[in-house]
């Protein structure tokens, strides 16, 4: 079965109502940050452009259909991700970002490449390099949560 013309829709009218949605932001900022307005739109554009050349592709061959365990993984992932939005909203950015990227690394990895050394550094050095970013070269918020 071949899903790229189903999915390109899906990322079109995705894409094009966050364009919509964030064309309506009214965010002021101190220095007239364009970020809370911009980077919305700039993913919802990318959405769209994704959603466009899957649509406007030909398909050479039939794809074949996803096993379920790769359903399930990327059910996983996404739990993963909304696991990650509540846990920014109750412990904050530090400890949500650690434990979320190493569960993230956890379910990519695999069972055959799974090492939690790995998957430490790799959660600690991405934590670390986001709060550089973000908090000391831009100024940005990072998210506290309400339980710590």
């Amino acid at each position: 079965m071949n899903t790229d013309k189903p999915l390109g829709a899906v990322l079109l009218a995705i894409g094009a109502g966050g364009v919509i949605a964030a064309s309506q932001f009214n965010v002021r900022t101190f220095n007239n940050d364009p970020g809370p307005k911009l980077f919305p739109m700039l993913a919802c554009a990318i959405l769209v452009i994704c959603g466009l050349g899957l649509l406007l592709r030909h398909a050479a061959r039939e794809q074949p259909a996803i096993p379920s365990g790769e359903w399930q993984r990327g059910l996983v992932m996404a739990g993963l991700l909304v696991g990650y939005a509540l846990g920014l909203w109750l412990v904050g950015f530090h400890i949500a970002t650690l434990a979320g990227s190493f569960a993230l690394y956890w379910v990519i990895a695999g069972p055959e490449r799974r090492n939690a050394l790995h998957g430490a550094v790799y959660a600690a050095l991405l934590t670390l390099a986001v709060h550089l970013i973000f908090k000391t070269m831009l100024g940005a918020f990072l998210p506290h949560g309400i339980l710590v």
